[in-house]
């Protein structure tokens, strides 16, 4: 039965006439909020929804891990011939996106976009515009896709705001620690000002709590407060526990090779379950 509904919700997206737009964030850095974007967008696309991962993150490691994911499966280099931030400052980016595998696409960033910020007010007039210079630029690559992640950076308030704009979901990454807490509340909190103020539909799919470890009581006090202050229902039951495999990734690229891998791939299988299951509730998918 839930196979059966998962191939509906997946269909259902396929579907669709524009992509879904998710927004994966968090206040606070180093809580697994990339990972979880690159290994959802991978397992996306295994299942057969065509997916982009957008990386608007000048540290680029969404952008890195999938380039060298690429590079394993392929004898070819294909190289990215124009950055992020100069789409953003010559007014496309439709032309950046580069296939990383079958169904799967990265619109990949470059430190030199952490100059957006120091573009956005020179190119800026009030808070509208601040807000939603970014929306026109990616609009058009909704028609491209069944659905979309942006990873976006942690302490980036105009990025983060920017990546709001044009998203239809959000998916909280929660590390098991107090200080990821904290950023969660915050990023929740910033998600109701830019809904309330723009008139926004965005909606949450859920937390999902990462790189937990089941033998710390601090971990579990987490994430029990986290489903306490959140509510139950919007908390993951998947929990992502800490595994040296997907600290290896970001070195080797996604692979498949052994036992280790499966492990990671059959995880995020799960996660990715649950995050569609989630989604087609949101969607009214019966």
């Amino acid at each position: 039965m839930a196979a059966t509904k998962i191939n509906r919700i997946i269909a259902e997206l396929k579907k669709a006439k524009h992509a879904v737009t998710i927004v994966v964030g968090n206040q606070k850095g180093g809580v697994g909020k990339t990972t979880n974007t690159y290994m959802i967008a991978y397992t996306l696309a295994k299942l057969g929804l065509k997916t982009l991962v957008v990386d608007l993150d000048p540290q680029a490691n969404s952008t890195k891990t999938l380039v060298l994911t690429r590079s394993r499966e392929s004898d070819t280099v294909q190289p990215i011939d124009k950055t992020l931030m100069r789409g953003v400052e010559e007014g496309s980016v439709v032309n950046l996106p580069v296939k990383i595998l079958p169904n799967l696409f990265l619109l990949p960033s470059y430190i030199d976009f952490q100059d957006f910020t120091k573009y956005l007010y020179k190119h800026t007039k009030n808070e509208f515009e601040e807000t939603h210079l970014l929306q026109p630029l990616f609009e058009p690559l909704k028609a491209d896709y069944d659905i979309i992640l942006l990873d976006v950076p942690p302490f980036s308030i105009e990025v983060t705001n920017n990546a709001v704009m044009f998203s239809d979901y959000a998916l909280i990454s929660l590390q098991t620690h107090d200080d990821s807490l904290t950023g969660a509340e915050e990023y929740v909190n910033t998600l109701a000002r830019l809904n309330e103020k723009f008139n926004l539909n965005l909606e949450i799919i859920g937390i999902l709590p990462m790189l937990h470890d089941a033998r710390n009581g601090v971990d579990q006090t987490i994430i029990q407060t986290a489903r306490q202050e959140f509510g139950e229902e919007n908390v993951f039951s998947t929990i992502v526990p800490q595994m040296a495999r997907i600290k290896r990734f970001p070195i080797s690229g996604i692979t498949e090779r052994d036992r280790y891998d499966g492990k990671v791939i059959q995880l995020y299988q799960t996660v990715t379950n649950e995050f569609l299951t989630r989604l087609g509730l949101l969607r009214g998918v019966k």
